[in-house]
């Protein structure tokens, strides 16, 4: 049973870093808790006395928001990270992320400095294929692979909700990505997510990339890397101008297991 507020609750695998703090690095506003089994107490700022504002369970994985640097600190990082659902789910899309305070940096690294997967595309040119091509003696055809099919969409036949403005909130009753108010006609989505890995290997569930529109194409938007074959981690820019956003994925021992997703305009 998970608990949220003020309690430890389990949180996926990745850890998503604000537009604020993209800006100084190299690739991806994204990083990730590598920590071991234990507890971080969220603060607030040492005007408060560093009062402890909640207990959330930190694993190797566990996600955050990295805002900025915590105000007057040198050790701490002020970050938000979302409301956790009291039950248990297979699958679970955060697009709300309302909770914040200080934790201890230490045990958090940019997932872009991460071991990288192998970027290629296919001969088609609507996949986009990851490799893990970190331990040469594993033999090609054994090697983790991450693969992303990107095709047009029959987004307009399905029924679209607008609110006043005429923005498209809805389609088929689900929140979509990438869209404003019309439908371009070039309009492309996530059709799959595939993971391959000896053994095991999934393709992503329906939840997972629905109404994810005008995936990005360009490697320096999207890519993979993962701190162990048990803890992937997939990252997209996507979109473009108000409509662009920025999504990570979990991927835990071959199955994706949550999603950060949040609106990223230009």
């Amino acid at each position: 049973m998970m608990i949220s507020v003020n309690k430890a609750f389990y949180l996926s695998v990745f850890s998503l870093f604000s537009l604020g703090f993209a800006k100084g690095q190299n690739k991806v506003p994204f990083g990730v808790v590598k920590a071991e089994e234990g507890y971080a107490m969220v603060r607030v700022h040492k005007d408060n006395y560093r009062k402890i504002v909640d207990k959330i369970r930190m694993k190797t994985g566990d996600v955050f928001v990295y805002v900025k640097p915590a105000p007057g600190e040198t050790e701490w990082i002020w970050i938000k990270y979302p409301e956790k659902e009291d039950t248990e789910k297979p699958f679970v899309r955060y697009d709300s992320i309302t909770k914040e305070g200080m934790v201890n940096k230490n045990r958090v690294v940019l997932v872009d400095k991460l071991p990288p997967f192998t970027p290629t595309k296919s001969k088609n040119g609507k996949s986009l294929i990851f490799t893990d091509d970190t331990n040469p003696k594993i033999p090609g055809n054994q090697r983790t692979k991450v693969i992303i099919d990107v095709y047009p969409s029959y987004a307009k036949i399905k029924k679209q909700e607008k609110d006043a403005d005429g923005n498209i909130i809805k389609l088929d009753k689900v929140k979509p990505w990438g869209i404003g108010k019309e439908l371009p006609e070039d309009l492309t989505e996530i059709k799959s997510v595939r993971v391959q890995q000896p053994g095991r290997g999934s393709v992503f569930v329906r939840d997972a990339i629905k109404n994810m529109f005008q995936p990005s194409m360009d490697f320096n938007n999207v890519g993979v890397t993962a701190i162990d074959n048990d803890h992937i981690f997939l990252y997209m820019t996507n979109g473009s101008g108000e409509n662009r956003y920025t999504t990570i994925w979990t991927i835990k021992q071959g199955r994706v297991e949550s999603q950060i997703i949040y609106k990223n305009p230009e």
